[in-house]
C-alpha cells in the first residue's frame, strides 16, 4: 500500500482506540505525517488535547468526529466522518450526546446477553477500559480475560458472538438520521464525508445511492481506505481494494463530491498503519 503524509480517520481512547489524543499525535508525528484528523466514534471529547499537542509537535490536527447512523433506504448503519468542525459547538454536542447515550444502551444489552451464555462479564469491566464509549473490541477484550478456558483469541470472540452474524450481535434500537448528522457537522463549520463506502457497496451499485447522500448534504467521499486491514475486508487483495478505491475515485469525480483519505488506524494492529 501506499503512504501518505496526511491521515484522516483515526481513533483515541475516547472511543475505540488504544491510544490517548496526545500519544496518537506523537505517533502520527513519529510516522513521517503533517496532518492528523482525529475521529472518533460518537463524541469530540479527544479533540482538545490532541489539538494542544499538534500545536506543540507541529503536526496539523483535523477537529473530526465518526458519526454512525442509519441509512435511508438500506436500513443498515452507516459511517459519516465531519471534518474541520468546531468541537465546541452546542448543537453538535447536544446530538452527541443522544448517539452516545444509544451506544451505551445497546453496549449493556448486548453484555446482559453474553451473561445469559454463562459467560464471565460485568458492565463495569467493559465501562472500564475507555474514556468515552465502549465498542465490542471493548467487550472481547474482557471476554479474552475473563473466559481463558473459553476463547483463543479476539477474531474467535467476533466470529462467535459480536459480529453481526454472532449470536451476541444486538443492533441499537435508536439512531441519528443521515440529514439531521449531515445538519449538525454542517451547522458546526465542518464538511460531511461517507467513511469506507466500499464497506456498504460495491462502486457499481453505488450511484443513486450516492446522489441521493448529496442530496441530503453530503460533501465527499473517503475514497482511499485499508480495506485489507479491516473487517468486513480484512485480508482482502490488493487488487480489490484498488477496485474500490479507483471505483469511488471516479464516482466523487463524476459526482462532485470532495475525495478524502484514512487508515482508520485504532492501534495494536486493528485498523491499517497510520498514512496507510
Amino acid at each position: 500500500m501506499n503512504f501518505y503524509p496526511v491521515d484522516l480517520h483515526t481513533h483515541t481512547n475516547f472511543s475505540d482506540g488504544d491510544l490517548r489524543p496526545s500519544e496518537l499525535v506523537r505517533e502520527a508525528k513519529a510516522a513521517g505525517l503533517i496532518a492528523l484528523g482525529v475521529t472518533d466514534h460518537d463524541n469530540v471529547n479527544g479533540v482538545e488535547e490532541a489539538l494542544e499537542e499538534g500545536k506543540a509537535l507541529g503536526i496539523e490536527v483535523v477537529p473530526g468526529v465518526e458519526i454512525s447512523v442509519e441509512g435511508t433506504s438500506e436500513k443498515r448503519e452507516l459511517h459519516i466522518l465531519g471534518y474541520f468542525l468546531n468541537h465546541r459547538d452546542e448543537g453538535l454536542r447536544s446530538l452527541l450526546k443522544a448517539a452516545i447515550k444509544a451506544r451505551e444502551e445497546q453496549k449493556i444489552r448486548q453484555i446482559r446477553l453474553l451473561q445469559s451464555f454463562g459467560l464471565k462479564i460485568e458492565v463495569e469491566e467493559v465501562f472500564a477500559r475507555t474514556k468515552g464509549v465502549p465498542g465490542r473490541h471493548h467487550i472481547a477484550q474482557v471476554l479474552l480475560e475473563r473466559n481463558p478456558e473459553r476463547f483463543q483469541s479476539i477474531q474467535q470472540i467476533f466470529d462467535e458472538y459480536l459480529s453481526r452474524k454472532g449470536k451476541a450481535y444486538v443492533r441499537r434500537e435508536w439512531y441519528l438520521s443521515v440529514s439531521d448528522a449531515i445538519e449538525a457537522i454542517k451547522k458546526a463549520g465542518g464538511v460531511a464525508v461517507l467513511a469506507h463506502p466500499g464497506v456498504y457497496k460495491h462502486p457499481r451499485e453505488a450511484e443513486s445511492w450516492l446522489l441521493d447522500a448529496k442530496a441530503q448534504g453530503l460533501d465527499g467521499l473517503e475514497v482511499c481506505y485499508a480495506y485489507d486491514k479491516n473487517r468486513p475486508y480484512k485480508g482482502a487483495s490488493l487488487d480489490f481494494v484498488e477496485e474500490l478505491i479507483s471505483g469511488y475515485s471516479s464516482l466523487a469525480n463524476g459526482l462532485g463530491f470532495l475525495k478524502t483519505g484514512g487508515s482508520d488506524f485504532h492501534s495494536n494492529g486493528r485498523g491499517g498503519a497510520l498514512g496507510e
